[in-house]
């Protein structure tokens, strides 16, 4: 990674670490980082491609309520 994406990696990384979402932020960086240590290529091209298509959607404002996914999940 290039030191100018480092710092804008960072800089949104701080950013999301102070709003409501720290607490994901968090679990999901230390799932990565588990992963990282343990199985370098934990992700498959699928999974990549799986994450990348959730992380557009949301970019897209494609998103579903926690309890309304719920209700359609039936839980």
């Amino acid at each position: 990674m290039e030191p100018g994406n480092l710092e804008n990696l960072m800089e949104k990384v701080k950013t999301i670490a102070h709003g409501p979402h720290a607490d994901l932020l968090n679990k999901l960086i230390d799932l990565l980082y588990e992963r990282e240590m343990e199985e370098p290529d934990y992700f498959s091209p699928e999974d990549e491609a799986a994450i990348a298509e959730g992380m557009a959607q949301i970019a897209r404002g494609e998103t579903i309520a926690w309890e309304d996914l719920k209700k359609e999940l039936g839980l």
